[in-house]
């Protein structure tokens, strides 16, 4: 009785072992669907794609790769980083190929063929035990470095286009970039070929999206200064762009050595006169997702004779002037002022608080409306609007904004608005093979 009760425990025990290293077994597609191939941007494309992955034992790699164009084979650490294929561990021709992930450790794996090794076909990646093992803890990352306002071409010289193989390429190019309040991103792409816009998480996943409710940039280069903390999406709006892979996310962070991490920030130098303030800098009026237009005013002071100036697209946007009940209301049937063409420069002539939505449909509730308060004179106290030297995608109209009411009649401004919007480029199609 005593052996066949030791005999099942041992039974048990080795089919519980069975089951859960079948359960632990994954099949890892390499590049997903963009593939093994040589990649655009180089060999950051799979540091980007093994970085989303964990890797145990029993794991499978799969090579999928277009028989005579690739090969790939299983090297040293130094024929990896030296790029030497004439004694590789293991060498497979045929695609798709696996590899089978059968003791803990790094593996290393490299194209073959004529510089494709080179030009970024390699992948270096850490296999540990199965997850019901304990798995020693990453090294912490080295603390960010302080430094002053950069601006990415998004893609680098490939710029902004439909991608080969997919969306990783958007991600490659991003894999490893520090994003920094202050900072600029670039879109280099053909006016009429493409274009960019900034939309919500939601958009960015599906790729669905009304075009009436986001602001599209139309013009290349187009140029966006990351004002805010947070992650920040864009696609490419034209017919299947986004899907094909046109699209990008990157986190911002607050630069640790900017004023925010400052103990005693430098005060603002006195006012000499009137301001003008862009409403949403670069990124103008729009129906702003994530983004928050009391963020913007937040810091600012307002006194009677400076000048807001609202940047939008003709017959997407238009701006309102509304009491205080409209505004907290978000209705559009009651309003004291109503401009339909950009760009709309109000000046502040009166002290109290000064309320402004958009009467498109939803646009309101989406978060396009602006309260500030207005004083009298400065304290001394005034924070100037931010500016930004980089041109602008957006051209606006030289002429008086046309209103519906007569809250800016009296005092028509002149002042043209600076401008709109975005910065991205990419990585992409040279070396591709």
């Amino acid at each position: 009785m005593g052996s066949e009760l030791k005999y099942f425990a041992v039974l048990a025990i080795t089919v519980a072992a069975l089951l859960h290293s079948t359960a632990a077994i994954e099949t890892h597609v390499v590049g997903d669907e963009f593939g093994w191939i040589v990649p655009p941007g180089g060999h950051y494309a799979y540091e980007a794609w093994a970085s989303g992955h964990k890797f145990s034992v029993g794991d499978i790699l799969e090579f999928n790769f277009t028989t005579g164009d690739q090969d790939v084979a299983m090297v040293t650490k130094e024929a990896f980083d030296s790029c030497n294929s004439t004694s590789p561990i293991e060498l497979k021709t045929t695609g798709p190929a696996n590899f089978t992930l059968d003791t803990i450790g790094s593996y290393y794996f490299i194209g073959t063929m004529d510089k494709h090794c080179e030009l970024g076909q390699k992948l270096a990646i850490n296999v540990t035990a199965h997850s019901g093992s304990p798995t020693p803890s990453p090294s912490p990352k080295p603390s960010p470095t302080p430094r002053g306002p950069v601006t990415y071409v998004v893609g680098d010289h490939f710029g902004w286009i439909v991608p080969p193989g997919g969306e990783l390429a958007y991600s490659a190019w991003a894999y490893g970039k520090t994003f920094y309040v202050g900072d600029t991103l670039e879109f280099n792409f053909t006016t009429g070929d493409q274009d960019v816009a900034m939309v919500t998480k939601q958009a960015y996943e599906s790729c669905n999206f009304n075009k009436s409710q986001i602001t599209i940039l139309t013009t290349g280069p187009a140029y966006i200064k990351l004002n805010l903390t947070g992650e920040y999406y864009f696609i490419g709006t034209m017919d299947k762009h986004c899907e094909l892979g046109q699209k990008l996310a990157i986190n911002v962070t607050t630069n640790p050595g900017g004023p925010s991490a400052s103990p005693t920030p430098a005060p603002a130098p006195a006012r000499t006169g009137p301001v003008t303030y862009i409403v949403g800098d670069q990124l103008g009026w729009f129906v702003p997702g994530q983004y928050d237009y009391s963020a913007w005013a937040n810091g600012k002071t307002f006194i009677v004779g400076d000048t807001l100036v609202f940047n939008f697209i003709n017959g997407t946007q238009d701006v309102a002037v509304v009491t205080k009940a409209v505004f907290d209301n978000c209705t559009t049937n009651s309003t004291l002022a109503v401009f339909k063409n950009s760009p709309v420069n109000i000046i502040l002539n009166t002290t109290g608080e000064h309320y402004f939505t958009s009467t498109y449909d939803r646009h309101c509730e989406l978060g396009q409306k602006l309260a500030i308060n207005v004083t009298a004179k400065s304290t001394g106290t005034a924070t100037s609007p931010s500016s930004s030297t980089t041109p602008s995608s957006y051209a606006p109209s030289a002429h008086s904004p046309a209103a519906s009411g007569p809250y800016n009649s009296a005092a028509p401004s002149t002042i043209n608005g600076s401008g709109y919007f975005f910065t991205f480029l990419l990585i992409g199609l040279a070396f591709f093979h």
